[in-house]
């Protein structure tokens, strides 16, 4: 299989960051040279593609949307970014919820 190449700018559209995807045989090998990626770490480009959000694309080719799809579809890696996503909706419900409890604080508190 050939390697899925995919584009996308930075935040401030300075910067253009490349991300890699190659089956291998433990799974994905998916890279991105942004400095989360390079450092080895999670980065929001390749979650975020994995998540089919391809908004920050430079280029948005469909073919390679559906055989990255395709590609991490019942894998392991799939299976932690759903797992991701989910606690970061937990957390900023949980968030929601302090920011209510401590107006609900404060009203009291006004009398």
């Amino acid at each position: 299989m050939t390697s899925l190449m995919f584009s996308v700018r930075s935040p401030d559209g300075a910067v253009l960051h490349r991300m890699e995807a190659t089956k291998t045989g433990r799974g994905i090998r998916f890279t991105c040279t942004c400095a989360d990626g390079v450092e080895g770490l999670h980065c929001e480009h390749r979650v975020a593609l994995l998540l089919g959000d391809t908004a920050h694309l430079v280029e948005v080719d469909p073919e390679s949307i559906a055989a990255l799809a395709a590609l991490a579809k019942g894998s392991p890696l799939m299976h932690a970014v759903h797992r991701l996503a989910q606690a970061e909706a937990a957390e900023a419900e949980a968030r929601r919820d302090l920011e209510r409890a401590r107006q609900v604080i404060a009203t009291i508190l006004a009398g």
